[in-house]
């Protein structure tokens, strides 16, 4: 019981910690303890970063604080406070993480982005009105096991297992069929809603609500992609496909004009990819609100619809240099069947120093 309440303090710091997407201090759950979560012994979530950090110690620090234990205590109560190498050497800046940084400001890796959705979705900043609305009429849970089910609209990812993608993980963690239930929506190339996604998304709801016998909630992800190679370069990212390697390029990239300066091109390609996200939110606000309206068709068996949009920046998945995926997070909202909307976006990355500009 110790031992679990501890976890429940540390998966709670991921959601308010500032956890960046470089290499850093993890948390490491002892395999044989009982911890909340699904994967929180086996997925070694990124937290702070130690190159170059001034506050890497301070937020160490106040892990241990968090957990009321000290370092060594931690230790011998089976939970590990440790640092992790740079590929590039330790200390030394790793190509894909200063890319991010410069040009995804705020980005997190995609664990750590799904872990603060979960916490958003469940407590929202555990006020009491969040309190009250976790619970359906019939006093169920909201985004319990049985009753959540979590879609996805965007472009097939050769790069990236869908289990590792951020839909993948929330569909992991919030319901009982994992990444085998995600549901994928008509959303062709680059992500772009093609048909009626929704008709079909609330067809889905129906089947589970059915099964379940109450109430389901929806968690709904979309946007593009877009890679970062190795060397840093926006718009390029390795892949591994059926044993062969190759490099993927990012239909975004002819936004970068011949002859320009890499950092100039990776401007203008990043660019491209945040416009296509709010052309892709376009497409997804209007179908959604199409069918939402209080009191309307599409809420029957369905309590809420939470929205997350973004950009995922795929990485590669194999060599020295190789690691997890990164979400830039630009939207996290929930509409009800009464009418309401609530967004929990300053809830779950508020603290991310996200471009305004790039949310509008």
């Amino acid at each position: 019981a110790d031992f679990k309440m501890r976890s429940n303090a540390a998966l709670a710091l991921f959601a308010t910690a500032g956890a960046t997407c470089t290499s850093s201090a993890v948390v490491a759950f002892h395999p044989s303890s009982p911890v909340v979560g699904r994967r929180a012994h086996a997925q070694l979530t990124t937290l702070f970063s130690t190159a170059g950090d001034e506050h890497a110690v301070s937020r160490r620090s106040a892990l241990s604080h968090a957990l009321g234990i000290s370092t060594t205590a931690a230790a011998a109560a089976g939970l590990t406070l440790y640092p992790t190498q740079a590929s590039a050497g330790l200390g030394a800046p790793v190509p894909f993480d200063e890319s991010v940084k410069t040009y995804f400001t705020g980005a997190l890796t995609n664990a750590v982005a799904a872990l603060r959705v979960e916490s958003a979705l469940r407590w929202k900043n555990i006020s009491d009105k969040r309190r009250v609305r976790n619970f359906d009429g019939s006093k169920k849970a909201k985004y319990g096991p049985r009753n959540t089910l979590v879609a996805f609209c965007g472009c097939k990812d050769d790069s990236t297992p869908v289990a590792d993608s951020v839909a993948g993980m929330l569909a992991t963690d919030l319901t009982n069929a994992g990444v085998a239930g995600l549901v994928s929506l008509d959303c062709g190339s680059g992500g772009m809603p093609s048909g009626n996604f929704m008709a079909d998304l609330a067809a889905e709801a129906k089947k589970l609500s059915s099964k379940a016998g109450g109430n389901v909630s929806i968690v709904l992800v979309y946007g593009p992609h877009v890679g970062v190679s190795k060397e840093g370069r926006v718009g390029y990212v390795e892949r591994r496909v059926a044993d062969k390697e190759d490099l993927a390029v990012s239909e975004y990239v002819t936004a970068a004009k011949e002859g320009s300066s890499r950092d100039e091109e990776a401007r203008a390609i990043s660019a491209a990819a945040k416009q296509a996200y709010k052309t892709i939110r376009g497409k997804v606000e209007a179908q959604i609100a199409s069918v939402t309206g209080a009191g309307g068709a599409f809420w029957d068996g369905i309590s809420e619809l939470s929205v997350i949009g973004g950009v995922t920046i795929n990485r590669a998945k194999f060599g020295k240099e190789g690691g997890e995926d990164c979400f830039y997070a630009l939207q996290a909202k929930a509409l009800t069947s009464d009418g309401e909307t609530f967004d929990f976006y300053e809830g779950a990355f508020g603290d991310r120093d996200i471009s305004a500009k790039d949310r509008e």
